[in-house]
């Protein structure tokens, strides 16, 4: 196991990518700088890992926690998977038919919709991804994250899944078109925990780069929170650093240039 002088976790959506959904150059360099520097750079997302499969290649990542912390692996070896038990899936499944909500189930390697509507296509299309409806998946595979199709505004049923599933589930508006829905408990803080726990890092110096609600856990368990200045002003309220550029402007290369990481 290798030796590290520090640990940097990165969000993605808003963070590491553009816009685009892309990594620049600049920052795709600026990962290999903190490698060459014995500084491990950790993927920490709301998404989950075959989602990211083209980034963890093309950024060369071993270590990364996915699904809001749900799914954590270290050195390529998966070692925290947060499942979420079938009779709660069908639980929250039947609770969302009283709204005519679909609910996508998801897990490192796939996912699937339990039906369609427009809000699930457009989702779909936002994220690039095919769209798989199966209402069994959830029956027939281990799931560790969901997505409730529940939109902003005056149809978003957001506390009334809280206060039927609050004791259960965790629900987390990073959307506009639904709500990520993990354990209880479970947040990026928690994955970072494991990590550094399996590691051997406790004590090292931690950074950690966001711009979303997601991203709070993960700020107040890290010792450097960062924030993106295109950030929600709630994240910029929880962070030690604001970077000077954006996401589509390579903020997080300049920030950790300025941090002399890199």
């Amino acid at each position: 196991m290798k030796s590290y002088k520090g640990v940097v976790f990165f969000d993605l959506d808003g963070t590491l990518f553009d816009d685009d959904k892309h990594v620049s150059d600049r920052n795709l360099l600026a990962l290999d700088l903190l490698r060459e520097n014995d500084i491990l750079p950790v993927i920490a997302t709301g998404r989950n890992e075959f989602e990211i499969a083209n980034l963890i290649k093309e950024g060369k990542f071993d270590s990364f926690i996915t699904a809001n912390g749900s799914y954590v692996v270290f050195e390529n070896k998966a070692i925290d998977v947060q499942e979420i038990p079938i009779s709660v899936n069908k639980d929250l499944v039947d609770f969302a038919s009283h709204f005519n909500e679909e609910v996508a189930f998801y897990n490192n390697v796939g996912c699937a919709v339990t039906g369609d509507n427009q809000l699930v296509t457009d989702n779909y299309k936002a994220l690039r991804l095919e769209k798989i409806i199966d209402p069994d998946f959830y029956k027939e595979n281990t799931i560790n994250f969901s997505f409730v199709y529940t939109p902003v505004g005056e149809d978003d049923h957001q506390a009334k899944y809280e206060e039927i599933f609050g004791s259960t589930l965790t629900f987390y508006r990073n959307n506009p078109r639904g709500l990520d829905v993990v354990l209880k408990g479970v947040s990026k803080a928690g994955g970072i925990t494991s990590l550094i726990q399996r590691a051997g890092l406790t004590g090292v110096p931690t950074y950690a780069f966001g711009d979303g609600n997601n991203d709070i856990p993960m700020f107040k368990k890290v010792d450097n929170p960062i924030a993106m200045v295109n950030g929600l002003s709630v994240a910029k309220q929880n962070a030690k650093y604001i970077t000077k550029e954006d996401n589509n402007h390579s903020g997080i290369y300049y920030e950790l240039r300025d941090l002399r990481l890199i």
